[in-house]
C-alpha cells in the first residue's frame, strides 16, 4: 500500500487500498475498487487530493505507522460534534473527547512514529476536523519524544484537538485563539494548560504572532508544540508539500518562530520519507521506500533496477536526492 496524489492514479495498474469517504463518512468506493475516470472528476470536486493504492510498486508495504482509518474517522466525528456543540453555546462532549485522546495516546505509544492521513484524503467539508486530529497526532508524537508523562500528553492532546474550537464561534481569524481559550476554560474538567494551547498556538518566539504578540518564554511549551504541529500539518495537507520539504522549512524557523529544542524534537519525531515514497538516490538508482526501522530519516529502499532492499541507515554515503512524482494520468472527459 502507498499514498499517491490523485493525479498519479493509473486505473490500469492500481486499485484502492483504503476506502474513500464522503462528508457523512459513508463509503464512496471500497477497498479493491478501481476509480473510473469520470468518477475521478467527482472525487476532485469534493476535494479529494490523495488516494491509498495497491500496485506492483507497493507490494509488501504495510504503512504500519499509520493509525487505523476507523480510529481517525471516529476522532474526526468527535471533533465535529465538539464544534457543533460549541457553535450552539452548549457544553462540549467531554467524555467523548477524553476517550478520543486516550485512544490517540495509545496509538502514539504503539508506534515509533506516525504517518498522517492527509486531510485532503477525505471530503473537504471534514477537513477542519481532520486537521485537528492530525495536529493532535503530531503534537503527541513530539510530546512523547520530549518525555512527557501520560498526564502531560493528555493535557497537550486536549489542547491540540481543540486548538481551533474558537472558529466555531468566530469567523475572524485573529479572534479564534481567545474564543477557544474561553470555551475550554469554561469547562472545569479540562486543564487550564489545554486552554492556553488554544490561546497561544498562533504566537511565535519573535513576538510576531497573535493575538497577544507573546515572546519567547512568555509562551508555554505545550503551545510551541501545538504551533509547530499546526504549521507542519497545514504545509502537508493544504499546501501539498512533501514531508521532507516541510521538515526542512520548519528547521529554518528554529530560534526565531519556534524554540530550538522543540524544532529538534519535531525533526526527530517525524518521518521524512514515508513508506511508499518513490525516490531518486545519489548513486543514480531509484527505488521505493519500504519501511522505517532505526532512523526516521534513513529508511529502507527497494531498488527499481534489481529489487534489492538497502538500509540507508547503514549505507551512509547514499543520500535521497529527490522524491519522484509519477507522470500524471490524462483523463478523458
Amino acid at each position: 500500500m502507498r499514498l499517491i496524489t490523485i493525479n498519479e492514479y493509473d486505473e490500469n495498474t492500481m486499485e484502492l487500498a483504503k476506502p474513500i469517504y464522503d462528508s457523512r463518512k459513508r463509503v464512496l468506493l471500497g477497498t479493491g475498487a478501481k476509480v473510473h475516470p469520470k468518477y475521478m472528476e467527482k472525487l476532485k470536486e469534493i476535494g479529494i487530493k490523495y488516494l491509498f493504492v495497491e500496485d506492483a510498486k507497493s507490494k509488501g508495504i504495510s504503512l504500519d505507522e499509520m493509525i487505523e482509518m476507523s480510529t481517525w474517522l471516529d476522532t474526526i466525528a468527535t471533533v465535529e460534534r465538539a464544534f457543533m456543540s460549541s457553535a450552539k453555546k452548549e457544553a462540549l462532549p467531554l467524555v467523548e473527547i477524553q476517550k478520543a485522546i486516550k485512544k490517540l495516546v495509545e496509538e502514539i505509544k504503539l508506534r515509533k512514529a506516525i504517518i498522517l492521513i492527509p486531510t485532503s484524503a477525505i471530503d473537504t467539508t471534514l477537513s477542519p476536523f481532520a486537521h485537528a486530529v492530525n495536529v493532535t497526532l503530531i503534537s503527541l508524537q513530539i510530546g512523547k519524544h520530549l518525555g512527557y508523562t501520560n498526564h502531560q500528553l493528555h493535557d497537550l492532546g486536549i489542547g491540540s484537538l481543540l486548538h481551533d474550537i474558537g472558529k466555531s464561534q468566530s469567523t475572524i481569524r485573529e479572534e479564534h485563539p481567545e474564543k477557544g481559550f474561553n470555551i475550554i476554560r469554561s469547562h472545569r474538567e479540562l486543564s487550564l494548560m489545554s486552554a492556553h494551547v488554544a490561546y497561544q498556538h498562533h504566537e511565535t518566539m519573535d513576538g510576531q504572532g497573535f493575538p497577544r504578540k507573546l515572546k519567547g518564554n512568555e509562551m508555554i511549551e505545550f503551545a510551541h508544540v501545538c504551533s509547530i504541529a499546526n504549521y507542519f500539518e497545514n504545509l502537508i495537507s493544504h499546501e501539498g508539500m512533501a514531508p521532507h520539504e516541510a521538515i526542512e522549512k520548519m528547521m529554518t524557523l528554529s530560534d526565531t518562530v519556534y524554540p530550538h529544542g522543540i524544532v529538534l524534537a519535531f525533526s526527530q519525531s517525524i518521518i521524512a520519507y514515508p513508506p511508499g515514497t518513490h525516490v531518486k538516490l545519489s548513486n543514480n538508482e531509484s527505488g521505493i521506500v519500504t519501511r522505517i526501522e532505526s532512523h526516521l530519516q534513513r529508511p529502507f529502499v527497494r531498488l527499481d533496477s534489481s529489487g534489492e532492499e538497502i538500509d540507508l541507515s547503514e549505507k551512509v554515503t547514499i543520500l535521497i536526492e529527490e522524491v519522484i512524482i509519477e507522470k500524471k494520468q490524462q483523463i478523458n472527459t
